[in-house]
């Protein structure tokens, strides 16, 4: 499958924001990022494919900037509840699917959340690197790193394995994958009670042990 170049949209270059376009960037995913500092655009201009100093409120400012062809944007100004709000209409105006927005404090995260927003955090470099790591793959819904070799990663089934039983795919030989259990949807409890006969859905959520660097090189599960 053709591996598509992705573009990830970053509203917000303070801490977190930053530290999100840093990470995206070396990874080598292209980032437009805007801040209305322009010490802060330019702090990171050997990062951003694109940069701009502006407010992102402003709905001709992020179609100039080319929001419309991000495959994700983060909004990481998470004080200011209403600017993230406007930021996330605007983004939806646009036509971009996945939001995810810092949040101040939880109830800001409810209001964000009941805007449609696909994901809200709640604090700074940390959570940007995690957060990074997660936009980064096409599949993945999340990373938790056990040491410097080996994450569980949770990530939606890959087209390749619909209406297939597991015993045939053979993923812990051919990819170091080791199934460990299955949502129906995000944040439902885990199901473990699957045998090698179990067969994908489209709407299945898979969580695994996985080997970090082979499971990167196999273009983010898309070749799965």
């Amino acid at each position: 499958m053709e591996n598509k170049k992705r573009v990830i949209g970053v509203l917000g270059l303070g801490l977190f924001g930053s530290a999100i376009a840093r990470r995206l960037a070396k990874q080598g995913i292209e980032v437009i990022g805007c801040d209305r500092l322009e010490d802060h655009v330019r702090e990171l201009e050997n990062y951003l494919t694109v940069g701009g100093v502006g407010d992102f409120t402003d709905p001709d400012f992020l179609k100039g900037l080319g929001i419309a062809s991000c495959n994700v944007v983060v909004i990481g100004t998470g004080s200011d509840l209403g600017a993230s709000v406007l930021g996330v209409i605007n983004c939806q105006e646009l036509g971009v699917d996945r939001i995810i927005c810092k949040a101040k404090n939880k109830r800001y995260g409810q209001a964000l959340m009941a805007l449609g927003v696909s994901r809200v955090v709640l604090s700074e470099v940390e959570s940007g690197y995690h957060v990074a790591d997660i936009i980064s793959r096409q599949s993945i819904e999340d990373v938790i790193k056990l040491d410097d070799e080996t994450a569980v990663v949770e990530f939606r089934v890959p087209e390749a394995w619909l209406h297939r039983e597991l015993n045939d795919l053979d993923l812990r030989n051919r990819y170091d994958l080791n199934i460990i259990g299955i949502r129906k949807q995000s944040k439902e409890p885990l199901f473990t009670q699957f045998g090698p006969e179990y067969v994908f859905r489209s709407e299945d959520i898979v969580v695994a042990v996985a080997n970090t660097a082979k499971f990167d090189t196999i273009d983010n599960l898309e070749r799965l």
